[in-house]
């Protein structure tokens, strides 16, 4: 245990100075001392914002469904998901994610401004009755999506 604490200490700390890859190092070897069903949600919450820091969001995701399938009324739980959803551009299930965050803690303000941050996105790619119309007429090759921009909720881990 006290072992396991030490590598929990070590990814809290460098998550803190923006080192996700040793964050997610430490928070992995703090995980492994777990049976996979009784790692704590917290533990896989962190090691998911890490991921997202590395951009490694399909890492990120997974992480958050095994976070909620522990919590299932955790709103943390949630906005990682979102998160990672968001940093993968898919949008709707993105909203979905953090629509369902704000449900359990309405008076998140950072979910909730991940979550305006998704929608704009979605209203922004959204096709237009003019674009469609064109679209009909002429092939076109599809624009180059812009970078999500990546929600506020990311950088934020709990002590544990």
């Amino acid at each position: 245990p006290e072992a396991n604490q030490a590598a929990v200490q070590a990814g809290n700390a460098c998550y803190k100075r923006d080192d996700y890859a040793g964050a997610v190092a430490a928070f992995t070897l703090a995980i492994g001392a777990y049976a996979t069903a009784e790692v704590p949600a917290q533990l896989l919450s962190n090691r998911s914002a890490a991921y997202a820091g590395l951009k490694e969001y399909s890492a990120a995701l997974s992480d958050a469904e095994a976070c909620i399938e522990r919590r299932p009324d955790w709103a943390k739980a949630y906005s990682r998901k979102g998160n990672a959803l968001h940093g993968l551009r898919l949008l709707d299930p993105a909203a979905a994610a953090y629509r369902k965050a704000l449900e359990l803690e309405p008076n998140n303000a950072i979910v909730a401004k991940s979550l305006l941050n998704c929608e704009q996105l979605l209203r922004d790619n959204a096709p237009t009755s003019s674009a469609a119309a064109a679209a009909t007429s002429a092939p076109a090759a599809p624009p180059a999506a812009p970078p999500p921009a990546m929600p506020p909720q990311a950088a934020a881990v709990e002590e544990i």
